[in-house]
């Protein structure tokens, strides 16, 4: 079993870190890392595929990576360290039973240092999109993901902004995929900027909908 590592950024400062990090973890898979950049200048990738990003937007910087990778599993994590690459081994394990893994900030054993008014915001987004979609996934905000890549061939995506988890989550469980929450620590991230605002939180709310409709 190959692992593909997708990671979206625009105008990280250490994502040759977090590059060698993954590759420590991951010193026992078979593996590539991908980084799909829409940085305003090209950062000098070492020890991974660079592809420029040419649509906008993180869901569809994953399509445009897909498209790369040559892995049987697909794995989708931030370029921030907010997701922490030791939580990986666990995740590709889980997914041999099952078809979509979600690191989990919010079943036991997950946490996360989200400041209290981003975990007030969270859970509003997460009971809005569990009532209309009807899913039960406690994270269904989730950026950090393994999928087996035979459902990325199967399911129509069509993303908005960055919430492509979301939809295959919503759109595996009406194909009959298996979906399994693991737990993960959330950490706020090292460096840089968060790409998140209100704009994007609108998408984020008017891309449920659609899903719904």
């Amino acid at each position: 079993m190959k692992i593909s590592v997708l990671i979206p950024m625009k105008n990280e400062p250490l994502i040759n870190e977090l590059i060698e990090k993954i590759h420590r973890v991951l010193k026992n898979f078979e593996h590539e890392i991908i980084i799909i950049d829409k940085s305003d200048v090209t950062p000098n990738i070492k020890n991974a595929k660079l592809v420029i990003q040419e649509s906008d937007g993180l869901g569809k910087a994953i399509l445009e990576g897909l498209a790369h990778a040559t892995g049987d599993v697909i794995v989708t994590m931030d370029g921030d360290f907010s997701h922490d690459p030791k939580d990986l081994p666990r995740l590709i394990v889980a997914s041999e039973d099952v078809d979509v893994v979600i690191g989990s900030r919010f079943i036991t054993g997950g946490k996360t240092t989200d400041k209290t008014h981003r975990k007030l915001i969270s859970k509003v987004y997460r009971w809005f999109a569990s009532f209309v979609l009807g899913l039960d996934v406690k994270d269904n905000m989730s950026g950090f993901s393994v999928v087996k890549k035979r459902v990325y061939d199967t399911l129509r995506l069509d993303p908005i902004g960055y919430k492509i988890n979301l939809e295959i989550m919503y759109k595996s469980k009406k194909d009959g995929f298996k979906i399994k929450e693991v737990p993960i620590s959330f950490i706020e991230r090292k460096a840089g900027k968060s790409k998140a605002g209100i704009k994007e939180a609108l998408r984020t709310l008017f891309f449920v909908l659609k899903l719904k409709l």
